[in-house]
């Protein structure tokens, strides 16, 4: 009779010799209750001692025996009963040693980890102390006393417990069922009977070895069975979405920006105040180190929680800045208008270049720059590199033949890096200005300004 998680035991059929013998192993409270011939002492005697080792941590097993007919050649669970109770076995489940680690970062991302488990209270207690996860190895609740309470108690109950045992996998789907209300939810499984809460858990996730039918049931497959992976796992994620909205701001600020400079500029003179091939080498150097901005290094308060698009403080932002960015395009077109058409081309071209370049240094963090994680080497690498071409290029005989460049003076090049750094200044009290309104003074969103679900 295979195991049943409602019964906690199974039971096979062995023939010895001249008799054939049903053995049971178990939950020991529950052989205990199958086995009346178990004197009263030796029960409170046995119970003391699963007590002990279930506050060491170490898991326990009873086995007994039933003497059966020698002809019978099947059993069911109507069979286990009257058992003769042999003993029981502690033994050591170890904890991974990553484990320490992986629950106090989870907590510094706020994350919060439940053991939801079949043990008996006081090893899953004991196993949650050790991780850090409890401070009270007694701060447990069991499924039944659980599915005892009133629904509203309950639901309660289940956010508050950190460790939750001897739960059946009904349970277990109802528990995962009411986290999903309030959550978002993974659930780390390798049995048959985890396959229904796999199934409901909005990130499923199975070690390498689970059953067959689990695997089938999980979004991911650990190849390493430890719970570091998973917490590098949601800090790299949080990491990858935080680039993905610097690179939006950024590319759209600058689009702003150059687009209405231009088609606003066009407007005043008889001439493009940019060629076309000159535009596309704008978008080419200034999209230069976009293509490493995935490894760009991001902020404590960027990863320190779950994240969602805001297309409102996305668009309002980028807004914010492009107008800023116009503002300066136009003061090199006021500047350089009356200089001719190929120095405005060239030293708006350089300009517009350097701007965008420097735009990135501050969109990336909403703290102060001088506050803000440092850039990756990639970013800081290609960045340098965009910039000495735009410096470079225009004293080429490349950049004069093919894009029409004029080499500017001295004079010219010193006003192109003032109004550069002046409109890095800008941007940064723009900036600064708007996340002051919304923002702690970490870069945390302010509490009262928070909408939806946490």
């Amino acid at each position: 009779i295979p195991f049943d998680p409602h019964r906690r035991r199974n039971a096979v059929l062995l023939r010895e010799a001249a008799q054939t013998v049903m053995v049971v192993r178990g939950a020991p409270e529950e052989i205990m209750r199958l086995s009346p011939a178990l004197a009263e002492p030796e029960r409170q005697a046995l119970a003391a001692w699963l007590s002990e080792k279930g506050r060491a941590g170490e898991r326990t097993i009873a086995i007994a025996r039933r003497v059966l007919p020698p002809d019978t050649a099947t059993i069911s669970p109507a069979d286990e009963q009257n058992l003769e109770f042999l003993g029981a076995i502690a033994f050591t489940d170890p904890i991974k040693p990553t484990a320490y680690d992986a629950v106090r970062e989870a907590k510094a991302l706020g994350v919060a980890i439940k053991i939801i488990t079949g043990d008996n209270p006081e090893v899953a207690g004991a196993v949650g102390a050790k991780i850090g996860l409890l401070d009270d190895p007694a701060h447990v609740i069991s499924g039944s006393e659980l599915m005892a309470m009133a629904p509203e108690a309950r639901a309660q109950a289940i956010v508050e417990y950190p460790v939750i045992a001897r739960v059946t996998p009904e349970q277990k789907y109802e528990i995962i069922q009411t986290l999903q209300n309030s959550f978002t939810v993974g659930f780390l499984g390798e049995g048959i009977n985890d396959a229904p809460a796999l199934k409901l858990a909005g990130v499923s996730l199975v070690v390498n070895s689970a059953a067959d039918i689990a695997r089938e049931a999980a979004d991911i497959i650990l190849l390493e069975e430890s719970l570091a992976v998973i917490i590098d796992g949601i800090r790299n994620g949080r990491a990858v979405f935080a680039n993905g909205v610097k690179y939006l701001k950024a590319t759209l600020a600058s689009n702003f920006g150059n687009f209405y400079a231009v088609a606003i500029g066009s407007l005043f003179i008889d001439f493009l105040p940019m060629l076309p091939l000159q535009i596309l080498l704008v978008n080419l150097l200034s999209d230069f180190p976009m293509i490493s901005i995935a490894t760009d290094t991001v902020d404590k308060p960027e990863v320190s929680r779950p994240r969602k698009y805001d297309v409102r403080e996305i668009v309002l932002i980028s807004t914010l800045l492009g107008v800023v960015s116009t503002v300066f395009d136009f003061l090199f077109f006021a500047v350089f208008v009356r200089q001719g058409a190929n120095i405005l081309q060239t030293n708006w071209f350089m300009g517009s270049i350097l701007t965008e370049l420097m735009f990135l240094f501050s969109i990336r963090s909403k703290l102060p720059f001088y506050r803000a994680s440092r850039p990756s080497w990639y970013v800081l690498g290609l960045t340098v590199i965009a910039f000495a071409l735009t410096i470079l290029l225009p004293y080429t005989s490349i950049g004069q033949a093919v894009f029409h460049f004029t080499p500017p003076t001295a004079a010219h090049l010193g006003i192109i890096l003032g109004l550069v750094g002046a409109y890095f200044l800008c941007s940064e009290l723009v900036k600064n200005i708007y996340y002051r309104s919304n923002l702690g003074a970490n870069g945390e969103l302010l509490l009262q300004k928070a909408k939806g679900k946490r």
